[in-house]
């Protein structure tokens, strides 16, 4: 399913139709305003995986950057 380019007018009057393709059938929107786009419309459970890559990777930084101390604190003793 390819992704559906939707101006912000066509958003407004359709906002049902597009909220239920979006929750039921997986569709992907992007908003565009004066030709540029501006917002992408997705479905909740994409948005979830999306979140929680960037905590993850988030978490895995924190964890290296820690190990990289440790291994500092200890070669200064």
């Amino acid at each position: 399913m390819s992704n559906k380019i939707i101006n912000i007018n066509q958003l407004q009057s359709k906002a049902s139709q597009v909220i239920k393709e979006v929750s039921e059938d997986g569709q992907i929107y992007e908003v565009m305003r004066y030709s540029e786009p501006v917002a992408v419309i997705i479905p909740y459970k994409e948005y979830e995986k999306l979140r929680g890559g960037c905590h993850k990777c988030v978490d895995e930084i924190k964890s290296i950057i820690s190990s990289n101390v440790n291994i500092k604190n200890q070669k200064s003793k």
